[in-house]
């Protein structure tokens, strides 16, 4: 009698390390799923924002560029009227 108690509380035992086993990889994977989901919408989120960035920093670099196109012409107007020992 006492062995089969021994061996009824050994087998209990094992089904339900078992069973809890498969409901925490159960739980895990779908965590896993939502998380690896939300990373891959995150990712994209900052790739568009990254392509977002990189327009700005072009169009800013454009402005600066015409800005300083725009000060040497008008240094070359300046140094035209104003030849050396003049001001």
């Amino acid at each position: 009698m006492a062995i089969v108690d021994t061996l009824f509380d050994v087998f209990s035992a094992s089904i339900g390390a078992i069973m809890g086993a498969v409901f925490a990889f159960y739980l895990n994977h779908r965590r896993n799923k939502s998380l690896a989901t939300k990373l891959i919408v995150n990712r994209q989120t900052l790739d568009k924002i990254k392509l977002e960035n990189q327009s700005l920093l072009k169009q800013i670099q454009d402005k600066e560029n015409l800005i300083l196109q725009m000060q040497m012409q008008l240094l070359e107007k300046n140094q035209k009227k104003n030849p050396k020992g003049k001001k």
